[in-house]
């Protein structure tokens, strides 16, 4: 349950004032992303929409702490497998005088479910061998299902690809160019009988 709309602006500030503090430099960015996110669900400060400026919240103190990990993954994923269980996990401080314990393992769960599911993908298309040699691989969503979608049927053309997200030939290129660019896939052949393949 939100706490009396008259009470948000202090409580809002409060939390601001501790975000900007001192005092969060020594808490691990794990942690510390899971406070933050229960924190503005428990405050609600909007009328729709806490739980998305949340998780988006915590994504950012993710990236800013270096893990960067919504270049793979969002944490979306694991909260939508299971909403009852999210708003569960949510609740259990309410039921225990404020003690966000029961939360936080749920968030680092969580934490833990994506990081597999990236460790899962990159072994999966192959991509373990620049990861051991330290390259750095940024892709955006459509890139990771690009990649996914040309390993499951072995070779894709540039208009299966345009179907699959209806998005103009030019879009594509611009997704596709990073991936060959980055040597993850190669283009094999020229005109309407080229196609792309993982790069072996």
């Amino acid at each position: 349950m939100p706490p009396e709309t008259k009470n948000v602006p202090g409580l809002v500030a409060e939390f601001l004032d501790w975000l900007n503090s001192n005092k969060i430099k020594e808490i691990n960015p794990i942690i510390f992303a899971g406070i933050v996110h229960y924190e503005i669900a428990r405050i609600h400060p909007f009328i729709d929409g806490n739980g998305r400026t949340a998780r988006l919240t915590a994504s950012l103190i993710f990236y800013k702490s270096g893990f960067d990990h919504r270049r793979f993954f969002a944490l979306d994923d694991y909260y939508d497998e299971n909403r009852s269980a999210y708003y569960a996990a949510l609740k259990t401080a309410q039921t225990s005088s404020g003690d966000i314990t029961k939360w936080l393992e749920y968030f680092t769960d969580g934490v833990l479910y994506s990081i597999n599911k990236v460790k899962d993908f990159i072994i999966k298309i192959g991509l373990s061998s620049k990861i051991e040699k330290e390259e750095r691989i940024e892709l955006t969503q459509k890139q990771i299902k690009i990649l996914e979608r040309i390993k499951k049927k072995g070779k894709v053309s540039n208009k299966d690809l345009r179907d699959m997200f209806g998005i103009t030939r030019q879009a594509m290129l611009k997704e596709i160019s990073k991936l060959i660019e980055a040597k993850l896939i190669e283009l094999v052949g020229k005109g309407r009988n080229a196609y792309y393949k993982i790069s072996e």
